[in-house]
């Protein structure tokens, strides 16, 4: 199994949250886990945020901080190529994503159509972007719609 996830399940590896447990679960039966490069920048982002808002203190910030740029080679980040973005072309048009949400399920189609018949999972709690997933077929994690109301660390 292939585990792709956006930026709002890639912080549930670093930062305890709901759906924190479940994240790790699946990257650990994983055969690898992938992302999209901007993930990299998203976090980091995500992270300083919850140090400033207080969710992180500075000892724990940095603890976080260090280990994400330990496990960032782990990751297959894939790069913003042209497939990718001729894949972006299509779905800006077919759903109301951000910039960087479109990317990433641009990267993840893009992935798919590379390892044919590999079971993949996606890991995304940005409702707009998990409801992208679901009509383009995709298995997800959390398996129900994420709630609105929940905080979302993975949104600079």
């Amino acid at each position: 199994m292939i585990c792709y996830l956006d930026t709002s399940a890639l912080v549930k590896l670093y930062v305890e949250e709901e759906g924190s447990a479940l994240v790790m679960e699946y990257t650990r039966q994983s055969l690898f886990v992938s992302t999209s490069r901007v993930a990299y920048a998203e976090a980091r982002a995500a992270f300083a945020r919850s140090r400033r808002e207080g969710i992180l203190d500075d000892r724990t910030y940095r603890e976080v901080i260090a280990n994400f740029k330990q496990e960032w080679p782990s990751f297959l980040a894939l790069d913003i190529s042209d497939p990718v973005l001729q894949r972006v072309d299509t779905v800006v048009d077919q759903y109301p994503l951000r910039g960087f949400d479109a990317l990433h399920l641009a990267s993840t189609l893009v992935l798919a159509r590379r390892v044919p018949g590999e079971n993949m999972i996606v890991g995304c709690w940005d409702v707009r972007l998990w409801e992208s997933y679901r009509k383009e077929g995709f298995l997800l994690v959390p398996r129900e719609r994420p709630g609105r109301g929940e905080r979302d660390l993975g949104k600079p």
